[in-house]
């Protein structure tokens, strides 16, 4: 009997530790609990989200049409959009219906309901590559979702990265809770050597945030319809007829933001900087925005790799550059620098907003370059060769802003200066002159433009951040920040550290002790 009665206790212990793994696993799935650990939330819904969660007052109708057999690189996101209205569907009051138009168990009747439904609700259908079998095949699929709350609705377009599902539907769910549907104008300017960003893959970054049009500054007043007017690395001056039609828009309450380039490459040779003025500093000065454009930052130790030729073969040639710095004391706190660790600003110029404030307005440094940082003039090369070694007759040692934003109701430029004569009877009539903000105007530049956005390095996230920031309050812009970086864990106590290094090391081992010495217990009893 011993040899028997041992048997069948093992099919019981066996049997129970299977049973208990069903029980926990069940368990988990009503119950699911997440340990977030990195340091900014980022795999937990953001307070803006269960803010405006709380602030709707009655149910949010979700209409999710997520393809499940779908293919990259829309398959993790459409993962990501599911878990994140799983989270939504937890924390709020609402109602979410989840549609795969890819399920094969849809009859052809089904299949046309859903389709018109989809379509009714405003989401469209994308080209997508489905697994059918062994084999990939091109489909149109309706793939998005639709928030409808009271009258208002907005629709998420499909994703491709997994970290800005967050990001789409705290900005859909915001449309419809505070009703902002309407959709901002965002002015790209031309006429000045600007890059064409309105066919460029910037506008598609841009085009979540408002319609993104080219506006030509030829002296006309803008279009009155212009939210925010965008300025990128113009590369002839802006005249004192463009200086009173941008004021103007500014005293109107609208925004400008501005990505300035003051070194811009020569057209002969590639390793000449051709000293530029923009034509905009007369301007911003009048706001109290003191842009030097005779200075420009380096950094000897957060160089970051530029270009400077290319080698026999064609190939380019890289070398760490100190007219290319890494900022890395960027505003932790403001919506435009939130939740970025660091920033490319090459060839940037010193800025400073000191007497902004004495004019009352709200004025920030967003980024300045580090304590090892200096200012040099005479700037005139990219030889990296000219850098190599401090110069004490043209350097200016320390650490300088080189991007600010300032809101608020500004005097104009114009007040006690002769305004511009408008071009001969052409378009609109001319508005009447307005001395003073008519609302809060929003202003955000940085004196690193074209190069900066080569350069990569959040660049874009920051344009994206700058532009929200100016068109609303910037309360989703941290969202957008972490999906730029990796995740940085959260900061614990070296104590804590050790605890969980020590306990994850040999805890399954003493647990595996512990099991075998209470069994050896028992049967010596």
């Amino acid at each position: 009997m011993g040899p028997r009665r041992h048997r069948i206790q093992t099919a019981l212990a066996i049997g129970l530790l299977l049973l208990g793994g069903v029980l926990i696993n069940a368990l988990a799935a009503r119950h699911p609990l997440r340990v977030d650990l990195t340091a900014d939330g980022r795999h937990t819904l953001a307070p803006i989200t269960r803010e405006l969660l709380a602030e709707a007052e009655g149910p949010i109708e979700i209409r999710a049409f997520l393809p499940s057999r779908i293919q990259p690189p829309y398959r993790r996101a459409a993962r990501a959009l599911r878990d994140t209205l799983a989270e939504l569907d937890a924390a709020g009051d609402v109602r979410l219906r989840i549609h795969d138009p890819t399920d094969p168990g849809l009859g052809p009747d089904e299949r046309a309901a859903m389709d018109e439904e989809a379509a009714g609700h405003g989401v469209e259908a994308v080209p997508v590559q489905l697994a059918e079998g062994d084999a990939l095949v091109q489909r149109q699929v309706r793939f998005g979702v639709a928030l409808l709350y009271r009258e208002r609705q907005a629709v998420v377009a499909p994703i491709e990265r997994p970290a800005d599902a967050e990001y789409a539907l705290t900005r859909a769910l915001r449309a419809v809770v505070r009703d902002e549907t309407r959709r901002p104008v965002i002015g790209v300017a031309a006429g000045h050597g600007e890059p064409d960003l309105v066919d460029s893959p910037v506008a598609a970054l841009l085009e979540p945030l408002g319609e993104v049009q080219r506006v030509t500054l030829d002296g006309r007043p803008l279009p009155a319809r212009i939210d925010l007017l965008l300025i990128v690395g113009p590369r002839q001056p802006f005249g004192e007829r463009d200086r009173y039609v941008i004021d103007q828009h500014l005293m109107r309450g609208r925004a400008l933001v501005a990505l300035l380039d003051y070194r811009p490459p020569s057209t002969v040779f590639s390793d000449v900087l051709v000293p530029l003025e923009t034509g905009l500093e007369p301007l911003l000065s009048a706001y109290g925005v003191e842009v030097d454009p005779s200075r420009t930052a380096l950094d000897r130790t957060r160089a970051l790799p530029a270009p400077i030729g290319r080698d026999a073969n064609g190939r380019v040639i890289t070398v760490n550059h100190p007219l290319f710095p890494r900022i890395r004391d960027l505003d932790p706190d403001h919506p435009v620098t939130r939740g970025l660790s660091s920033l490319a600003a090459p060839l940037a110029a010193p800025i400073a907003v000191e007497r902004a404030r004495g004019l009352g307005l709200d004025a920030h440094i967003l980024a300045r370059t580090g304590p090892d940082a200096a200012t040099r003039t005479g700037v005139a090369t990219l030889d990296p060769a000219k850098y190599a070694a401090p110069d004490a007759e043209a350097e200016t040692p320390g650490a300088v802003p080189i991007a600010a934003a300032v809101a608020g109701q500004p005097p104009s430029a114009f007040r006690e200066r002769p305004r511009p004569a408008p071009p001969e009877a052409r378009g609109a009539p001319e508005p009447p002159f307005t001395d003073r903000g008519r609302g809060e105007a929003r202003l955000a530049v940085i004196t690193s433009g074209t190069r900066m956005l080569a350069a990569g390095e959040n660049a874009l996230v920051f344009l994206q951040n700058a532009v929200e920031w100016a068109l609303t309050d910037g309360a989703l812009t941290g969202l957008r920040a972490r999906a730029a970086e990796d995740p940085p864990l959260e900061d614990t106590a070296a104590a804590t550290r050790r605890l969980m290094r020590y306990g994850l090391t040999a805890g399954p081992t003493l647990l595996l002790l512990l099991f075998g010495g209470l069994r050896r217990w028992r049967r010596r009893r």
